[in-house]
């Protein structure tokens, strides 16, 4: 990267309030380590409170999400990216974007897309009934989990989740897709 692009890269993240940042290969240990990392962010800027609590389940929830489904990279590993910042109404974002296979993207609309409409409530009540449904590995044989995560994003958010595919320029097979919460 050039000195100039990378200067142009500091001063976007600046601008945008980014006060985390991570691209690359995943695994526990790198998820763990970005933890602490943004821990310590929120202990520097003096928040230790609900909100931090909230946005550091929603870290949990994108990163694990991330580490889980992406399919494998032509290097072998798992890839993400994810940014977590500050919007100048003290309000926090969090983004996370990983590959997923295109076979699975309406499956992903299907999950996230009613959460957009609905109330913290029925988020709520949403989130109680799947802790009680012990069908779910039979309704869903792709979910490593109970089913939980997209539910618990929603509800730690204090807006809408936002969520994008893009294309992988060379694999036909392949989407980024992209989580976005507001804490």
């Amino acid at each position: 990267m050039q000195l100039d692009m990378f200067n142009a890269f500091c001063n976007s993240a600046d601008f945008s309030g980014v006060i985390f940042y991570y691209n690359g290969e995943l695994s526990q240990n790198v998820v763990a380590t970005m933890g602490d990392a943004l821990k310590g962010r929120l202990e520097e800027e003096g928040n230790l409170g609900p909100k931090a609590r909230k946005l550091f389940s929603s870290y949990i929830e994108m990163v694990q999400n991330a580490l889980h489904y992406s399919p494998l990279a032509p290097n072998g590993g798992k890839l993400g990216a994810v940014a977590v910042g500050k919007r100048k109404e003290d309000k926090y974002f969090i983004v996370c974007g990983n590959l997923v296979e295109k076979k699975h993207m309406e499956r992903i609309r299907e999950k996230i897309e009613p959460l957009r409409s609905m109330t913290l409530e029925e988020i709520k009540k949403a989130y109680r009934e799947q802790l009680k449904n012990d069908r779910h590995a039979e309704e869903d044989d792709i979910s490593k989990g109970a089913g939980l995560g997209f539910l618990t994003v929603a509800r730690d958010a204090s807006e809408p989740i936002e969520y994008a595919f893009d294309e992988v320029p060379g694999h036909s097979e392949l989407a980024r897709f992209y989580l976005k919460a507001i804490v």
